[in-house]
């Protein structure tokens, strides 16, 4: 992602359908942490060779994703829960670059 655009940032949960959870995605690069859930998320799922995937799409604003610093990984993480049973992913990680026009724009 870079620093100061509007990402899409898009994720495959393999093996689990949790459309019909609450939906959590966290990214956190060092005391930065930003989370997104509810109606920031598009939630669908896919069967493949009769396994369900969860894929989950959201988009960070400008400010949000100047909020990380560049040449810098961020971790990112879906945690999510159902009738009291909270599931979460491995956390991956996404590297941040840099924008040369550092600032937001309209």
């Amino acid at each position: 992602m870079i620093n100061y655009t509007t990402p899409t940032i898009s994720l495959v949960v393999e093996g689990v359908n949790i459309s019909d959870s609450d939906v959590y995605v966290s990214i956190e690069q060092g005391k930065t942490e930003l989370t997104k859930s509810g109606a920031d998320l598009t939630i669908t799922t896919e069967t493949v060779q009769q396994v369900t995937n969860t894929l989950i799409s959201f988009t960070l604003t400008q400010q949000e994703s100047a909020l990380f610093d560049y040449d810098r990984n961020a971790d990112i993480q879906v945690n999510w829960i159902k009738n009291g049973v909270r599931g979460a992913t491995r956390i991956e990680t996404v590297h941040v670059l840099r924008n040369l026009l550092n600032e937001v724009i309209e």
